[in-house]
């Protein structure tokens, strides 16, 4: 996979259709790689039960009327062309539009068009090729849509257009023209989900690709008879009963969530999967931190018991790392175990919490600290659901993707160097992408260090401070995630107190948890910081990865490879501490 995301080159023979887009055929423009792809933002789908529409933008000749219909063919949507749309309400040809009211007019058509179009749901939309120069277009269409952009040649396009007598933008010297226009098209026709050559493709072939691309990645934990999967998409709420079937999960089901979340995602799919034949209990706990703790916990078994579920029930938790911790340690421990299912609807849950099995509630005098491994049956990453989320819970993900890119993904922290704005965007492709490398890298950690025997340890870079901020501030104040950014930041200058890492891998760490509009010192929450450094290390000796009293740091050698230290001295730790 590029690392710029889903880019897909084609290296295969001609575009054949006789739609208008692919008519004139000729021989097939040379195959050159697509540019990577910026992927677009958009509401959720899910609660509709409605699949994202797929959006073919691009220049003419392309091929985006053929791949369109092959796709709605096989998906069994309704094709939609906005031309065509155009054409039959003003009762004539796009070429007659421009002779007799100009190219103005005619855009103002389009996005009438482009409007209506991107309101639908489930359907196959071909454009025009001037559509993406207006970005009011581009935000009609991201709202419920994939963007595809295809693309081809010169020599293809002036090849499959003959002699452009219906192409009223194309002139008396067709070549020149095509050259100008995709010079001047080019960014607009970048800024998609999926970037297409087509020059040498058949319609059917780029069908594939996209059908490819939308098709859900999915992420083994290999853990041999306890392994499951771990898939990340867009709109696989209105598939998951199908993928509770392949995961052996036939019983009774509770759906442990909380209220906001119920009315807009649990509510519509408990009554999918009732209509699939589910029994489904729904169980509703408030969404902070507090309900991690065995008092709430305790009402949760309540409601099983009083459900009167048995042992071949399994647990839904939908939420972000409250739901999936305590779903998780209440499937682990009511009747000795019953099976779960993880339902991550924060970043930061679907790229680190709800893989792994680690799960807990917390106590007065830390975090996690009672729990159990328990492994779910499958985790579910519908990326749709990140679309509700609070713009402060995604940047406090984002700590967590910082975290995976700086201990074992390089490529990825790269990656976030040239794309966290398309990421903080939520646009799909990037998303995709970020949440995959995230999850694969879990992945492969869980499947060799299960129970935190050893290198699994790696995983908690910036939690040892962390975690000594969030109980010093009572859980109050600050997320999570910014206090793991923030306990980054000085474990990585621990790093470089000690001379375990240079200075420049503490300064891009930095500035790309600024980038992420993550804190990297404790100035502005008050509520963290009345009790002092003292408060902090006091909650720090109470933390899980000590060991015989000793503090152990997860420290940075360089991009991907960390040292585990237990001889930080401790007036250096509370230098550092007091320095933030």
């Amino acid at each position: 996979m590029p690392a710029g995301g889903w880019a897909v080159a084609s290296e295969v023979s001609g575009l054949r259709d006789g739609s208008d887009d692919a008519r004139g055929g000729g021989a097939p423009g040379a195959a050159r790689p697509a540019a990577p792809p910026r992927a677009g933002t958009g509401t959720s789908n899910a609660s509709s039960g409605l699949p994202p529409n797929i959006v073919l933008i691009g220049f003419m000749g392309t091929g985006k009327t053929a791949v369109a219909r092959c796709l709605a063919s096989r998906l069994g949507r309704r094709f939609v062309d906005t031309d065509a749309m155009i054409e039959a309400r003003c009762g004539r040809t796009i070429a007659r539009i421009f002779a007799d009211e100009g190219e103005a007019a005619f855009r103002g058509l389009e996005a009438a068009a482009v409007a209506e179009a991107g309101a639908m749901g489930g359907a196959v939309i071909a454009t025009g090729g001037g559509v993406p120069l207006r970005a009011q277009n581009m935000r009609h269409l991201r709202r419920r849509g994939v963007i595809v952009a295809l693309t081809a040649s010169p020599r293809a396009i002036l090849a499959r257009v003959g002699a452009a007598g219906d192409r009223p933008l194309l002139g008396a010297d067709p070549e020149a023209a095509v050259r100008r226009l995709l010079a001047e098209r080019g960014a607009a026709y970048r800024d998609a989900d999926l970037v297409i050559d087509t020059s040498g493709a058949s319609a059917e072939e780029v069908a594939d690709m996209v059908l490819t691309f939308m098709g859900d990645r999915v992420v083994r934990v290999d853990l041999g008879d306890r392994g499951y999967d771990v898939r990340i998409g867009r709109a696989v709420y209105p598939r998951l009963d199908g993928h509770l079937r392949g995961a052996g999960v036939a019983g009774r089901l509770v759906l442990l969530t909380h209220p906001r979340l119920d009315a807009r995602y649990g509510r519509p799919l408990a009554e999918a999967l009732r209509a699939s034949g589910r029994d489904v209990v729904t169980v509703k706990v408030p969404p902070s931190e507090t309900s991690k703790s065995l008092r709430v916990a305790a009402r949760v078994y309540d409601a099983l018991v009083d459900a009167q579920l048995d042992r071949d029930a399994t647990l839904l938790a939908l939420g972000g790392g409250v739901a999936g911790d305590l779903g998780g340690f209440v499937a682990a421990t009511f009747l000795r175990g019953i099976r779960w299912v993880g339902l991550p609807t924060t970043l930061l849950a679907q790229v680190d919490a709800a893989i792994g099995g680690k799960t807990a509630v917390d106590h007065p005098r830390g975090k996690n600290l009672i729990g159990a491994v328990h492994q779910p049956a499958l985790v579910v990453a519908d990326i749709d659901t990140l679309a509700s989320l609070p713009r402060r819970q995604f940047r406090s993900g984002m700590a967590e993707v910082i975290k995976t890119a700086v201990i074992g993904a390089p490529e990825l922290f790269e990656f976030l160097e040239g794309n966290v704005r398309d990421v903080l965007a939520r646009r799909p492709g990037a998303l995709v992408s970020t949440i995959e490398r995230c999850a694969a890298y879990k992945a492969r950690v869980v499947a060799s260090d299960e129970r935190e025997a050893g290198g699994r340890i790696v995983l908690n870079y910036g939690h040892t401070i962390g975690h000594g901020i969030e109980a010093a501030a009572g859980y109050r104040g600050l997320t999570h995630g910014e206090a793991i950014a923030v306990g980054m930041t000085l474990e990585a200058r621990l790093a470089v107190r000690l001379g375990v890492c240079d200075a420049g891998l503490l300064e891009r760490q930095t500035a790309l948890l600024e980038r992420a509009g993550l804190p990297v010192r404790l100035a502005g929450f008050r509520a963290a910081r009345p009790r002092g450094v003292s408060a902090i290390l006091g909650a720090m000796t109470h933390d899980k990865k000590a060991r015989a009293g000793r503090l152990r740091f997860v420290l940075p050698v360089s991009l991907g490879r960390t040292a585990v230290h237990d001889d930080v001295p401790p007036v250096l730790l509370e230098e550092v501490l007091a320095d933030a």
